[in-house]
């Protein structure tokens, strides 16, 4: 179902910490939807620690989707969630089942190389190898943030942990814009962004964690997505 598989690809919202929101809270909700047709959520957690000395954000995310239109049917329930130090992601795993088919990736910085396994249903495991010098960034390492001002942009080599592969990504602050979110009204970045793989266009704010994303859209010739944060932490 092409159709959903471009839904889903928002999911990699994990590219960043979760939205940070009054009261202490380190999760947020945020709802997927189609066509306008709410689809599925998205949870995620995240919290800082010390690990050998310095600084570390782990992250988790579950996200569950189940759309059931008039030709087509879609669902997929995922588990996600990673270390990520000052050099950069350090371990990535998620694991998600998507119509009813397994697949699972575990990788892991150690030595200077990112090790990278893949498996699936009924598919014999895959390894890959990364050494730390052939990327500039993951997926969770938030690169546009590296933006210096509204209508710049940034090209890097981002290595993709979802498919296990490196894709050159571009993005480009294309304007700034005032949201609300949590009842707290702030100036987000619009920032697009586009490789082989994925396109798509995402309202970001750094924060002392990371960053904030409130929304984040895309399309293409096979449809669309809009995922939107809501109020959390009830």
């Amino acid at each position: 179902m092409n159709y959903f598989k471009l839904t889903l690809l928002v999911l990699l919202l994990s590219a960043s910490s979760a939205f940070a929101v009054p009261g202490g809270s380190n999760e947020i909700r945020m709802v997927v939807s189609s066509h306008g047709f709410k689809v599925g959520e998205v949870v995620s957690r995240y919290s800082r620690g010390d690990e050998g000395g310095e600084g570390l954000i782990q992250y988790s995310s579950h996200t569950r989707i189940n759309a059931n239109f008039l030709l087509a049917s879609y669902t997929l329930e995922s588990d996600e969630e990673a270390r990520i130090g000052p050099e950069g992601t350090r371990s990535y795993k998620k694991s998600w089942q998507e119509n009813g088919l397994r697949q699972q990736v575990d990788a892991r910085l150690d030595g200077g190389v990112l090790s990278c396994v893949a498996t699936g249903s009924g598919n014999a495991a895959r390894s890959f190898s990364f050494p730390r010098e052939s990327y500039d960034f993951t997926i969770m390492d938030c690169p546009e943030l590296r933006i210096p001002r509204e209508g710049e942009g940034l090209t890097v080599r981002l290595l993709d942990l979802e498919s296990c592969e490196v894709v050159t990504r571009s993005y480009r602050w294309v304007r700034s814009e005032r949201l609300t979110v949590n009842g707290v009204t702030q100036l987000f970045r619009v920032v697009e962004f586009h490789d082989r793989n994925k396109t798509g266009t995402r309202w970001i704010l750094p924060d002392s964690v990371g960053v904030k994303i409130a929304r984040q859209d895309g399309k293409s010739g096979k449809g669309s997505y809009s995922v939107r944060a809501v109020d959390a932490a009830r």
